[in-house]
């Protein structure tokens, strides 16, 4: 099984095919531009597998993650670490929502 991990885009060095993305934690991090026919511009939000941008979320596929996560938290009593990953998503789409007014 392969897990993507939605991000938020930061900074784009087209030159280098570089990313800068935020995970919603606050901690930069470099990734590798993987898509080719789809722009990529600050304040997108993406998935990340591998260090590798593979697509482009909307921001309602980011809410329709987080209540499928939701359920499964209501369906298994899970622990706090799943909210903690809930708050990780808002805050990609709070901060993805900021840098596309700018």
């Amino acid at each position: 099984m392969c897990l993507g991990v939605p991000a938020v885009v930061i900074d784009v060095n087209e030159d280098d095919n570089i990313v800068k993305i935020d995970y919603g934690d606050g901690v930069l991090r470099e990734a590798l531009l993987g898509i080719s026919e789809e722009r990529i511009s600050r304040g997108d939000i993406v998935m990340v597998h591998a260090g590798v941008v593979i697509s482009k979320l909307t921001v309602e596929g980011l809410y329709e993650q987080i209540e499928f996560i939701r359920g499964l938290i209501r369906d298994f009593q899970s622990d706090e670490s799943s909210e903690e990953l809930i708050r990780l998503y808002e805050n990609i789409i709070q901060l993805a929502n900021k840098l596309k007014r700018k």
